[in-house]
């Protein structure tokens, strides 16, 4: 049985909207971190600074699983994975909180 966009709405929980707001903040800061260390953000400026301050401070666990020789391919395996990660558990969770089944 497909559900309507229209239905989907109605029965849209606070607690997933909540979910799924941090984790796209979550996923969304360490994407961008990615991007300036790519992009060769400049540390010096503030915005750049805090956003890759919080990029690697929520990447702390995945630091070091993968070391290949660049510094630049590192920091993409390392957080790409965090991100995945995030996402992976944000959407489980959200899944649960909206009461479906998780498989």
């Amino acid at each position: 049985m497909t559900v309507t966009w229209r239905e989907r709405m109605v029965r849209r929980n606070p607690i997933t909207s909540v979910i799924n707001a941090v984790t796209g903040i979550v996923v969304g800061i360490i994407v961008l971190g990615i991007v300036l260390v790519w992009a060769d953000g400049n540390r010096g400026n503030a915005l750049v600074d805090w956003i890759l301050d919080a990029a690697s401070w929520l990447t702390t666990p995945f630091h070091d699983m993968f070391t290949p020789d660049d510094a630049e391919l590192a920091i993409l395996f390392n957080w790409g994975l965090a991100a995945l990660v995030y996402w992976a558990i944000g959407s489980l969770l959200a899944r649960v909180a909206r009461g479906r089944d998780v498989v």
